[in-house]
């Protein structure tokens, strides 16, 4: 019988009294608590933080039982129990400013009645409060741990009233200057986040706060790597891929491809999205699990405001070049869109230039660039979700069946509902508009092919048909045709194995006529024997 998988258990010692599959994040645990004193770590949502959080939690309360088999239990760590101040941040009530105090405040009571503590609050005031918890515990324990899981929850989830978030904001910046002024009792402290204030100051009221969302050391510290999969989920991949009837090997290439990718740091393991890979386990099926649950209201209607206009290279993500600093900036009301897209997960680093020191970005895997793609419909085609979807399919369909005039009537209904003013008069703005249809439609698209004779615009690969691709800007679709043919761009396909298909499409826009028109040409593959 397989072991359980701890799909959605964020508590440690509930995951492991229970015997569910644990991945030995240990390490990292001890390296923090013997290495320093002040942590903060930034990772997407259900990426494994607040499971991480709570096994810090139990190390640092000198629960050594839990810890049986694991890296910490063999090294020379010392199990000496801390007074522990674990606080979410995300159960705060974020209704009004005095209800997010006041919750903060009841936390901060819980804490004392777990350790028979008791903390007056009658005052309702942060600071008094605070202190009195930390004074009591460094006086029962000797030594102080302040665990803060998803700090910014508040703040991100008041983000469509900017005055508002800024009011949640100081509240919480004043928090963590109560947090500073008793430093001297407090011996740990580790933050977790899916963004970083850190610029923008909120963190300036804690002494020689480290931040290791990017240090490469601790780059696997959440999600798993290709080594710990191997090592703790090969069980699950071989009853699946027994259940399909494929070859552990296919099984592994096809999970790698949905849910691996993410990058923190400079040329570091690519680690998984361990809800949606446990999820894929469990349901042994492939989906957009970490996608469905994730909350796409905020980025999409950012996308919409007029301030975004400039920023819509976000349709090829691969053209988001940046520093390390603009990866952690936020600031209210005035985000950069790349890092919105990476500090949520929807962007991830795929390289790094040591002569410019600039970070690429881009998509980290089939889950997240075949389900964004469909977002990203709804605010260029202004078209539901839905809709999107069902259009998606035909077009699936049809490129594949070969049926290329439907396929170009379908392409015209998702542009013809893109608002005049959100076009760019360039050719690259159709061709990246072009592959994200194709993307979300499920179509392997690969875009700016390199071959001998140049650069092909878009390869469309189908289980039945193959696209060699040319796209035109306010010229003729046999412009676009005759260019695959004299660049003979075809060549390298001829022996594929299926049919072989040239399309030149061409765009033209005014402000009161949009067309799409193509031209094709048929090549037969070597072993086409029709």
């Amino acid at each position: 019988m397989l072991q359980k998988l701890p799909i959605d258990i964020s508590t440690f010692s509930e995951l492991r009294l229970s015997k569910y599959v644990y991945v030995d994040k240990t390490k990292c645990a001890y390296d923090l608590i013997m290495g320093g004193r002040r942590f903060f770590l930034s990772r997407p949502r259900r990426f494994g933080k607040s499971l991480f959080i709570s096994t810090l939690k139990e190390a640092l309360s000198g629960n050594k039982n839990l810890f049986n088999g694991l890296w910490i239990e063999k090294s020379n760590y010392p199990w000496k129990p801390h007074g522990v101040i674990k606080l979410d941040f995300s159960d705060l009530s974020s209704q009004s400013l005095e209800e997010c105090k006041y919750s903060l405040v009841n936390m901060l009571a819980e804490v004392g009645q777990h350790y028979a503590i008791t903390v007056d609050t009658s005052s309702k005031i942060l600071s008094v409060v605070f202190g009195q918890l930390v004074l009591a515990l460094h006086a029962k324990f000797g030594r102080v741990a302040l665990l803060i899981d998803e700090y910014d929850r508040p703040i991100l989830h008041s983000l469509h009233d900017i005055e508002y978030a800024r009011a949640i904001r100081t509240l919480i910046q004043d928090f963590f200057t109560t947090v500073k002024s008793r430093d001297e009792y407090i011996n740990f402290v580790f933050i977790t986040g899916v963004s970083s204030f850190a610029k923008a100051g909120l963190f300036s009221g804690i002494n020689n706060l480290k931040i290791i969302s990017l240090n490469n050391k601790f780059s696997g510290i959440c999600g798993y790597t290709d080594q710990e999969v191997d090592h703790y989920f090969a069980k699950h991949i071989k009853a699946w891929s027994d259940e399909r009837g494929l070859s552990y090997s296919e099984m592994r290439s096809k999970i790698k491809n949905w849910y691996n990718g993410y990058h923190f740091g400079i040329d570091v393991p690519s680690v998984y999205n361990p809800f949606s890979l446990m999820n894929a386990l469990d349901d042994q099926k492939f989906g957009n699990f970490w996608f469905q649950t994730s909350t796409m209201t905020f980025l999409v209607e950012e996308l919409k405001k007029d301030i975004r206009q400039g920023e819509y290279k976000i349709l090829n993500p691969t053209n988001f070049e940046v520093n390390e600093d603009s990866l952690g900036i936020f600031d209210i009301g005035a985000m950069p869109l790349p890092t919105l897209m990476f500090q949520t997960g929807y962007l991830t680093i795929s390289g790094y230039n040591h002569e410019t020191n600039l970070y690429t970005l881009d998509y980290p895997n089939l889950e997240v660039k075949v389900a964004f793609q469909k977002y990203l419909l709804q605010v260029f085609a202004h078209v539901d979700i839905t809709s999107a979807g069902t259009l998606s399919a035909k077009l699936r369909v049809a490129l594949n069946n070969g049926n290329v005039d439907e396929a170009i009537s379908l392409l015209q209904q998702f542009f013809a509902h893109v608002p005049y003013q959100l076009h760019m008069p360039e050719e690259k703005f159709y061709h990246a508009l072009l592959q994200m249809v194709c993307t979300a439609s499920g179509i392997e698209a690969q875009s700016e092919y390199s071959t001998d004779h140049g650069r092909i615009d878009l390869i469309l690969a189908l289980p039945n048909m193959l696209y060699v691709t040319e796209i035109k800007f306010n010229r003729t679709a046999d412009e676009a045709l005759d260019q695959i043919m004299q660049r003979q761009y075809y060549e390298r396909f001829i022996g594929c194995g299926k049919p072989v298909t040239l399309l030149g499409i061409a765009f033209k826009r005014e402000p009161q006529i949009f067309e799409v028109t193509y031209a094709t040409k048929k090549i037969k593959s070597i072993t086409d024997h029709s």
